[in-house]
């Protein structure tokens, strides 16, 4: 709805990269916020870790906080 121009959203910067890139959506409370929190990736304890598991953290990893992450 706020990329229609609807109204405004608080979402993290990851969900909305490439629309602020496009343009089609614009950042109007950069000093009202912060950038904290913290996202974990869990999985049930196993011998062998399923590839589908592997393959999202692996992608989680790469393209959110490549430069935050530690596996």
């Amino acid at each position: 709805m706020a990329e229609r121009g609807l109204g405004i959203a608080c979402l993290p910067d990851f969900a909305i990269r490439d629309q602020v890139e496009a343009g089609t959506l614009l950042s109007v409370m950069d000093g009202a916020l912060s950038n904290s929190g913290i996202f974990r990736i869990l999985w049930p304890s196993s011998r062998q870790l399923a590839p589908k598991i592997r393959v999202f953290v692996d992608f989680m990893a790469e393209n959110l906080f490549a430069d935050r992450i530690t596996i």
